[in-house]
């Protein structure tokens, strides 16, 4: 895991976060408090197995036993961006982990990690 979060002021307060071995170890609170999400994009197009990103509005999470607010799913050997318009709001913070296997309960770490890109932007200045 390599977690990167970059926070811009101008001209919007936006809040981009790149993983770039994203596993079942939950980031927790990788916005540092409430967010809105616009675009979520999975890179799993060199990886041959199904993962399931899992977003929290959560400040932290336990995968399999915390209720996800939003599951994206990704085919094997394939990449995708998902677009929310108006954003997503996540009222506490925005914790992610990522899995292989569907459902809530699902707590398998992907053997090769894609790389998962987030644009957000704060709910409040």
């Amino acid at each position: 895991m390599a977690l990167t979060t970059t926070f811009t002021t101008n001209p919007v307060k936006t809040i981009i976060v790149r993983e770039t071995a994203s596993t079942n170890t939950a980031n927790n609170n990788i916005t540092g408090g409430p967010a809105y999400i616009h675009t979520v994009e999975i890179d799993n197009a060199s990886f041959g197995t199904d993962v399931y990103v899992k977003l929290y509005d959560a400040a932290s999470a336990t995968v399999g036993t915390t209720e996800a607010e939003l599951v994206l799913f990704v085919k094997a050997n394939a990449k995708r961006s998902f677009q929310f318009f108006p954003g997503l709001q996540f009222a506490t913070g925005v914790t992610m982990a990522t899995t292989t296997t569907a459902g809530q309960a699902g707590t398998t770490a992907p053997g090769d990690p894609p790389e998962v890109w987030l644009v957000l932007s704060e709910t409040a200045s």
